[in-house]
């Protein structure tokens, strides 16, 4: 299964009845998501715009062939949500909900891992493929179709890296939210091989931060055999020694958890580190050079 999205993803809403599956709702369509069902107890039978509305996710996929989940639910409610659509048949799940229990985030991950299904989450503003589908609510005025694949850990930055290449005429394949939580749905290493395996993807521009590991997988990849040029930027260069920075992974435990150690790795594996949000542009395209 890819990450990538195109519109023969079959897409269903869990929570699709609430504020922010209404949105969705919305905003997907205008962008050109298929969108086939939603999932909302108690309400089957009714409709969200033009989307059907069922009761649970085994009838919205056998009525409509859905295979994809965006789930709109509280934290405590993600673990049984995404472990429906999962065991439903949905190839690609992705919870947008921050605060999401560590233990339920594990338990999710192993049950897509069993089913070969992709989760995308938690604590993250979801994936979008520019100019195909989105899955999520990520600013859709950001992003340009193209051949760089984005990934990063910060949902904001997500939206600011890929504004800056965008206006530099650099569009991209998918951008993907792997979120700022310890335990991932879709780590670093997994996003990097399947964006390895996408054969419209030139380059990558990983977007990440202090604390954490997900920068060493980054490092292994572009130093690697046959790997696709690299583009970084780390953020977190002033933020105070023992500080947790917005996201729960984002707290240095080591000096090599820090910003310059970082820099200092990813560079020395050959990737193009920009030193601030300026110098993306110029680091993507000096990535962009050597595919």
């Amino acid at each position: 299964m890819s990450i990538l999205l195109d519109k023969s993803n079959r897409v269903l809403i869990q929570g699709v009845t609430g504020q922010m599956g209404q949105f969705f709702v919305e905003d997907a369509r205008k962008y050109g998501t298929n969108m086939v069902a939603g999932v909302s107890p108690g309400r089957a039978g009714t409709k969200v715009g033009d989307v059907p509305v069922f009761a649970n996710v085994a009838t919205a996929v056998k009525e409509t062939g859905a295979d994809t989940a965006m789930v709109f639910v509280p934290p405590s409610a993600v673990l049984g949500a995404t472990i429906e659509a999962i065991e439903s048949g949905c190839r690609l799940v992705v919870a947008t909900a921050d605060e999401m229990p560590v233990l339920d985030a594990i338990e999710v991950r192993a049950a897509a891992r069993a089913n070969g299904a992709v989760f995308v989450g938690p604590n993250t503003p979801g994936l979008i493929s520019p100019g195909k589908a989105k899955m999520g609510f990520m600013p859709s005025f950001c992003y340009l179709q193209g051949h760089v694949g984005v990934i990063s850990r910060s949902g904001s930055l997500s939206y600011e890296g890929s504004k800056r290449i965008t206006q530099a005429g650099i569009g991209q394949t998918t951008v993907v939210g792997i979120g700022g939580d310890p335990v991932k749905g879709t780590t670093a290493a997994e996003a990097l091989a399947l964006f390895h395996k996408d054969p419209d993807t030139k380059a990558i521009l990983y977007l990440g931060e202090i604390g954490g590991s997900e920068e060493t997988f980054v490092a292994e990849y572009a130093s690697s055999t046959g790997a696709k040029p690299v583009a970084a930027l780390i953020v977190g260069k002033t933020a105070p020694a023992g500080k947790k920075m917005g996201h729960a992974a984002a707290l240095i435990g080591s000096k090599a958890e820090g910003h310059a150690a970082k820099q200092k790795m990813l560079r020395d594996a050959g990737v193009f580190v920009a030193d601030s949000l300026g110098e993306v542009v110029a680091a993507m395209r000096a990535a962009l050079a050597r595919a």
